[in-house]
């Protein structure tokens, strides 16, 4: 049987939640539809659209290449809603979808304005549970790993310094699974996300795992690459006293243009080596390797 599509669709053919009938194959998204209005300042050609929902669509040309971004919303519920319309939307034998979005630090060395590039989300959600159980991994597509390093890297950021890689913790509620101290479950809850930590979650964001669970789920359907990868900034210092976050410290409308500028660097990267052309992924690859373990990064004394 021919797979055409889970997603619904009005009368002439649009994505009933987007309302577009096409997007561009390099694909900028994040919850926020402020954020989205950005790429527009970067992009030649430029269309901005809003639907009746609220979310926005972009879409224009960077150094030649078709570039689309779209709001998703917040939370894995609405990024489950969204991202099918992305994917279905989209034609070309090669998609790829960078989320841009922000996340609090889970570590004391992961510091409010750095930039997190995860490597695996861990599904501490629901939403993508009706496609997979959790025992299913949700990873982002290694290709793009060294490419986002080599791209965070170009607009200053440093691995080990103010660029980190390792999982992110994906959540589909705010107050009280990033601050369990706030729940009635607060002890449940509390060692569950220290556990977390323990092993190695860098911050916590709420969309992440629906794109790579979706992803996997697309390319088994779809003759279509499918390549998801995400660029997140870390809003807070971790905090170990029990109070309400504050997230006022960091230039946040900075590090919003500085993940657009590193995003479509990263599309045009990618088309350059799909092009046989060299783009210094060596350097990139090294210091990855070259990267001292978790353990040392930690104060001394701290499992």
């Amino acid at each position: 049987m021919v797979f055409d599509g889970i997603t619904f669709s009005t009368k002439s053919g649009k994505m009933a939640h987007l309302e577009v009938e096409r997007l561009n194959p390099n694909i900028l998204t994040a919850g926020s539809p402020k954020r989205m209005r950005m790429v527009a300042d970067f992009l030649e050609d430029v269309e901005v659209f809003e639907g009746g929902r609220g979310h926005v669509v972009v879409n224009g040309a960077y150094n030649g290449l078709k570039v689309s971004a779209v709001s998703t919303g917040m939370g894995p519920a609405s990024a489950m809603i969204i991202l099918p319309e992305i994917i279905e939307a989209t034609k070309g034998d090669l998609l790829t979808i960078l989320r841009l979005g922000t996340a609090g630090s889970l570590q004391p060395y992961v510091r409010g304005g750095h930039l997190h590039i995860p490597t695996a989300s861990i599904r501490d959600e629901g939403s993508s549970q009706a496609v997979i159980g959790l025992e299913f991994p949700a990873t982002a597509s290694p290709e793009l790993i060294p490419i986002l390093v080599l791209a965070s890297e170009r607009h200053g950021y440093r691995l080990g310094e103010n660029l980190w890689l390792g999982p992110v913790h994906t959540k589909d509620n705010l107050y009280f699974r990033e601050t369990p101290h706030f729940s009635p479950r607060r002890e449940l809850l509390k060692q569950r996300l220290s556990a977390f930590r323990e092993m190695g979650a860098l911050s916590s964001e709420m969309e992440f795992s629906a794109y790579c669970i979706l992803r996997d789920y697309y390319e088994g359907k779809m003759e279509k690459r499918i390549l998801t990868g995400c660029i997140l900034a870390v809003v807070n210092d971790f905090e170990e006293a029990e109070g309400r976050i504050r997230i006022g410290e960091v230039d946040i409308s900075r590090l919003e243009r500085d993940m657009i500028k590193i995003g479509l660097e990263t599309f045009k990267l990618l088309n350059e080596l799909r092009r046989g052309k060299s783009i210094g992924l060596d350097e990139a690859i090294s210091k990855m390797i070259s990267m001292k373990s978790r353990r040392a990064f930690l104060p001394k004394g701290r499992a």
